[in-house]
């Protein structure tokens, strides 16, 4: 646990960000060894995303695993990969800059919305950027709606009301969306440490200590 300045309406107050002892993320096997090498590594950071650039991990590892499973179905190669990451924040100098959603919200939306659209891969609406973004996940086909969006220059009120929608049109419950955690900026990397890893091996995932061979 360690202290923050949050400054609303121009007022001093602490609060405490607490994470839990792992975070996970997503990715294929055939990557590990860059996250062994690097695990914050911009040239990696692909835009367009709902928090900007960055290392997405979550709290939920059924939430990563299903990230592997589908980035797997969707590039046709590697297995997936779900990395197991120990959190150390003591570890850095100074304390990192926060952007925190705490739920669902016309902020959180026109966030999203506005990292969905940047136009070349280091443009960002947010200077500066927070070097760490808590929040949910929107459920939805965010992409087809960003462009739908785009298109028919729709508000921000139609984005948010169709990101909290799910494929049948049903009002999504804020409690399952699903959390992010997204790490911004290298600096970061002295707080992170790869301490092992899950692959899926037919029906099941095996755990492998990161000193661990494969």
């Amino acid at each position: 646990m360690f202290s923050v300045k949050w400054l609303p309406g121009g007022a001093d107050i602490s609060i405490d960000v607490v994470f839990p002892s792992s975070l996970y993320h997503g990715t294929l096997d055939i990557y590990l060894d860059s996250f062994r090498t690097r695990l914050l590594n911009a040239e990696h950071w692909k835009p367009n995303r709902d928090f900007g650039r960055g290392l997405y991990t979550t709290i939920s590892i059924e939430q990563a695993k299903a990230w592997a499973r589908s980035m797997q179905e969707k590039l046709n190669e590697g297995t997936p990969c779900v990395l197991e990451i120990n959190i150390s924040p003591e570890s850095l100098q100074t304390l990192p800059n926060y952007r925190i959603f705490t739920g669902i919200s016309h902020e959180w939306a026109k966030y999203i919305y506005l990292h969905r659209t940047v136009v070349s891969n280091y443009d960002d609406p947010c200077q500066p950027h927070a070097d760490i973004v808590i929040g949910p996940m929107a459920d939805a086909d965010t992409g087809k709606i960003v462009q739908d969006g785009v298109k028919l220059k729709k508000s921000g009120e139609w984005f948010l009301d169709k990101i909290t929608r799910n494929h049948a049109n049903r009002r999504l419950d804020p409690m399952k969306l699903g959390n992010q955690v997204v790490f911004c900026d290298e600096a970061l990397s002295p707080m992170l440490h790869l301490s092992g890893f899950y692959l899926y091996q037919g029906r099941r995932w095996r755990y492998n200590g990161n000193e661990e061979k494969t």
